[in-house]
């Protein structure tokens, strides 16, 4: 048996021993992958989380919807891959700046009026199973692996529904399930002591179960909420320099030049609406990239004029080497 394999069967007895150690001490929930990064080129989507619906009757005590809202918010943030903004809970958003519109608070540090964050996806949630099953027989497989016995197995199931803010059409639809089980039996009585959401949740059935849920659904989210890749764009004119919405992060250098085109014009079916093809728009000039920093980079013309705001940038080539 050649090191690869050898380390690869050492691995899997490892997290058989230590499956069985969980089993037989407490819950036992098999591993969830983390979600993938985007590439480098996408720009994170900007998303919002609405409540849950419950299809449900137990776990009464607990808002379960509401639970369910705020752990995937919480895993969608930890992924990197979205910017996440607020939407169940705006009214308070709404009550600070209004607030500090008042003349008895002091204007530094107010907000700027305008500026709150557009959502392009709302994510809507369905809980379709939230229960626990006591008594049962338990099997746990991990690879080649076995373990069972008798013991108590929880599930959640959800789907998920990505909806387009600005068409309101349904974009598509994921559902995430996961299991947890364990030896030891928890009543309802016990549940009741229990923060939904909190450390000594999670070490419970259902709460593991939640738990590999959640981390379903966002890997699913990742996979299936759209993606806009990056484009150069202009994004201010000021003293006869154009500003460019990338920089080093872009891997924009110092000569590289673009042809600069206005806005296309979008063609839509005149029956649907639906968009069939973007024409593009008319070129105006050409710009040369002479400063880059982190994020933005500073161009001078090479030809034409009348550059501004959002017209978009295409290369003509990319910077003379070093």
């Amino acid at each position: 048996m050649n090191t690869t394999r050898k380390h690869a069967s050492t691995r899997r007895a490892l997290c058989a021993a230590a499956a069985i150690c969980a089993l037989t001490a407490g819950c036992v929930t098999l591993p969830v992958l983390p979600a993938a990064p985007l590439p480098p080129e996408a720009v994170k989507p900007v998303i919002a989380v609405t409540a849950f619906d419950e299809h449900n009757a137990g776990f009464k005590h607990w808002d379960v919807g509401g639970g369910m809202a705020d752990l995937l918010t919480s895993e969608l943030i930890k992924s990197g891959n979205f910017r996440v903004v607020e939407r169940r809970h705006l009214d308070k958003v709404f009550g600070e700046i209004d607030w500090q519109k008042d003349a008895r608070f002091r204007p530094e540090g107010r907000v700027a009026q305008g500026r709150l964050a557009n959502a392009q996806f709302l994510i809507r949630g369905v809980v379709n199973d939230f229960s626990e099953v006591s008594g049962g027989s338990l099997f746990v497989g991990l690879a080649k692996y076995l373990l069972g016995g008798k013991g108590n197995r929880a599930r959640v199931a959800l789907t998920l529904t990505i909806v387009n803010v600005e068409s309101g059409e349904i974009v598509d639809s994921a559902q995430a399930a996961g299991s947890a089980w364990a030896r030891k039996a928890y009543a309802e009585g016990v549940y009741k002591q229990i923060d939904f959401g909190g450390k000594a949740f999670f070490n419970t059935p259902i709460g593991g179960a939640t738990a590999s849920a959640i981390r379903r659904g966002v890997r699913a989210l990742v996979k299936k909420v759209p993606r806009v890749m990056w484009e150069p764009m202009i994004a201010d004119v000021a003293d006869g320099r154009v500003l460019i919405n990338g920089g080093a992060d872009r891997g924009i250098a110092v000569g590289a030049e673009y042809t600069v085109r206005e806005a296309g014009r979008q063609v839509t079916d005149p029956v649907t609406g639906d968009v069939l093809s973007t024409l593009p728009g008319r070129m105006v000039g050409a710009l040369r990239v002479v400063e880059v920093r982190e994020r933005i980079a500073v161009a001078e013309p090479v030809s034409g004029g009348g550059f501004s705001r959002a017209q978009r940038l295409e290369p003509i080539r990319p910077a003379p080497a070093k």
